[in-house]
């Protein structure tokens, strides 16, 4: 259901008010940009794909069809946008090794996780998150650090709100397991 101030957003941009999609971008840009650098882990082609998800938004606008919110319909165009620009580079089929593999120092220079992990225990949980398969690392990012509910997840990864459940809670008990058993070697 769209909120009063999104249905006046959208009606100014079908009316042409300059303005418009301005106000989106300004009311989301940091919601999506923040997605994409969980991502990617790579705040450069976070911000390449941010930039092309709000030009895919802009060229697309009259196809929205009013059944999400602006921002779960722009967060189902960035996961869009991650997924293509995995597979042209050749990566998709690797991605589950490269969510293993341990961020470079050139990657965490200027990474935002690395930033947001001022505690030992976020670190150590960031490091356990990279773990889990990308879908499970997805439904956590989008529910606990984007705050989307499971309907909203469904919307972006266009899976049954059951699904996105499940899926949450088998990342959560693995994140659980490791955490746990990390805890008890100290």
């Amino acid at each position: 259901m769209l909120r009063k101030f999104e249905r006046q957003i959208l009606k100014g941009i079908r009316e042409g008010e300059p303005n418009a999609f301005e106000t989106v971008i300004n009311e989301h840009y940091k919601s999506v940009f923040g997605f994409l650098a969980y991502l990617c882990r790579d705040t450069g082609a976070a911000e390449d794909l941010t930039q092309d998800t709000f030009a895919a938004a802009w060229a697309n606008i009259g196809n929205y069809k009013k059944q999400a919110s602006i921002k779960t319909w722009l967060h189902r165009i960035a996961y869009n946008k991650f997924l293509d620009s995995e597979r042209k580079s050749k990566k998709y089929s690797a991605i589950e090794t490269e969510f293993k593999e341990e961020p470079s120092a050139e990657k965490t220079a200027f990474n935002p996780l690395d930033i947001a992990a001022k505690d030992e225990y976020s670190r150590i949980l960031y490091r356990e998150m990279q773990k889990l398969k990308p879908d499970e690392y997805t439904v956590i990012v989008l529910h606990y650090i984007q705050n989307f509910s499971y309907k909203e997840i469904g919307n972006v990864l266009k899976e049954p709100v059951g699904t996105i459940k499940w899926r949450t809670n088998q990342a959560l008990n693995k994140l659980r397991e490791v955490l746990l058993a990390g805890h008890n070697h100290e």
